[in-house]
């Protein structure tokens, strides 16, 4: 649907003024009537603006409290995407060779950003991981922890929605079972990409996570409804 003309420059004048001015998630926003008089823009049109922008979902009403910037939550990211994903219908292959082509594109600038602290905290997740046999629920939760460290280790806040796709992808492939569960080398390859990052070794490290994501994958091809049978023979990394 297009909007018409004075609506979307409604929308953009109020989120052009909310950006300059600094406001934040969680900041309460001038009254309607104060916005109108500030953007010097017709009541009608200021609230049809002000209604676009709630949908969006970039400000939350609250009644008699005002209105408020949102907090984005990582749900309201990736389920328009996994809606997306769903109607297109997404191969299992695709979302397995997409997570590979994300982390293999985002490690190199780990190894060139990563700070003594992020090696830390890496570390520290693969040391829960390798102590005992972990629930799968939990087993999951450290390799989202891990592989989500690896994304903040790049220093790069525009990356963040790499590190919500990737989790996105782990979940759908959770739903699907194509998450090896009890698998005891997922630790010993989170360790060995640790190591290649802390020696800055891109080239390693890249072979390194994508060696790590194609086994991880590799036990598909065991499966009945095997979802590696679509790949393409110049295409097939997983073994």
């Amino acid at each position: 649907m297009v909007l018409p003309a004075v609506k979307c420059d409604a929308v953009e004048m109020i989120r052009s003024y909310l950006l300059e001015n600094g406001y934040k998630p969680g900041d309460r926003i001038p009254t309607q009537s104060a916005l109108a008089q500030i953007l010097d823009l017709p009541d009608r049109s200021l609230r049809e603006g002000i209604n676009i922008l709630v949908n969006q979902g970039v400000l939350i009403p609250k009644g008699r409290a005002g209105t408020f910037m949102s907090n984005p939550q990582r749900e309201n990211v990736v389920e328009p995407i996994r809606w997306f994903y769903e109607t297109k219908d997404i191969s299992d292959y695709e979302l397995i060779q997409a997570r590979i082509i994300l982390e293999k594109a985002v490690i190199g600038t780990v190894c060139e950003n990563r700070s003594t602290k992020d090696l830390l905290l890496l570390q520290s997740i693969v040391e829960k991981q390798g102590s005992t046999p972990l629930p799968a629920k939990e087993e999951l939760s450290l390799d989202k922890e891990f592989h989500l460290q690896l994304i903040s280790s790049t220093h790069n806040k525009a990356l963040d929605i790499v590190g919500n796709l990737i989790m996105l992808h782990l979940d759908m492939l959770y739903e699907r079972g194509l998450y090896p569960e009890d698998m005891d080398e997922r630790c010993i390859d989170h360790q060995s990409i640790i190591d290649a990052v802390y020696d800055r070794n891109k080239d390693l490290a890249e072979e390194l996570i994508v060696s790590h994501l194609e086994k991880c994958y590799a036990f598909a091809n065991t499966l009945p409804n095997n979802p590696l049978k679509s790949a393409p023979p110049s295409q097939d990394c997983v073994s």
